[in-house]
């Protein structure tokens, strides 16, 4: 640690430290003592900045959706008009491949959630932030109850489609980008059956189904621009 750091810096270095040890510990097996080491933070300032081994495998989570949501954005912008459709394919799988070199790590955390109910729960909600993050970014606006409800759907999607991106190990991770074009499309059927999707234009693909995410009764994105109304 230095003189210079910040408490956000001090954070990112000890987060990185824990996610490299996280991928042969579980986060139980995990010290501070260690991971300010590895960090060059003073044991003290460690325990002081993170509050706990969970707020800093939380913080690293973050940083790694955040990178995802980036990169996806910078993708898109430079393909230009795209369906919202395509913008969410393209986000959940550009995701999947940013955290491909952390499957040990992901595999600690999914056996760790089991074991530890209160983990799960923030983990699951580190993802439902990630997927409000990519829709939002897709230009979906999220407004009242069908807005969130989207997004626990597109949550429930990742969850499931994470099954098959583990044991993905073609160059390319295609067998995941076809279960989240499979998936996609069962939950914008359930979706259309709940009204939580509209039967409007929301995006047309090759199949020819219309209507879909970023298209709800009250304008959507559509009245203020995309993420026009911040929820």
């Amino acid at each position: 640690m230095t003189a210079s750091d910040t408490p956000t810096m001090m954070m990112d270095k000890l987060s990185e430290a824990a996610w490299a040890q996280l991928a042969e510990l579980s986060p139980r097996a995990l010290h501070i003592d260690d991971i300010a080491a590895a960090a060059g933070v003073a044991p003290s300032a460690a325990r002081a900045v993170s509050g706990s081994i969970t707020s800093l495998i939380l913080h690293q989570l973050a940083r790694l959706d955040r990178q995802a949501v980036l990169e996806s954005l910078a993708d898109i912008e430079d393909a230009g008009d795209v369906p919202i459709r395509d913008k969410i394919m393209e986000a959940l799988m550009h995701r999947f491949e940013v955290y491909a070199p952390y499957r040990a790590q992901m595999t600690q955390l999914e056996a760790a959630a089991r074991r530890d109910p209160a983990l799960g729960l923030k983990l699951l909600d580190s993802l439902v932030q990630a997927v409000r993050m990519l829709l939002r970014m897709a230009g979906d606006d999220l407004a009242g109850f069908r807005g969130e409800a989207r997004v626990r759907g597109v949550a429930g999607v990742a969850m499931v489609v994470a099954r098959v991106w583990r044991t993905d190990d073609t160059p390319d991770l295609s067998l995941t980008l076809k279960e989240i074009d499979k998936r996609l499309a069962t939950a914008e059927e359930w979706g259309r059956s709940l009204r939580v999707l509209d039967d409007g234009p929301g995006f047309d693909d090759d199949s020819g189904r219309e209507g879909g995410f970023g298209t709800p009764e009250d304008n959507g994105p559509v009245e203020d621009g995309p993420g026009g109304r911040y929820q």
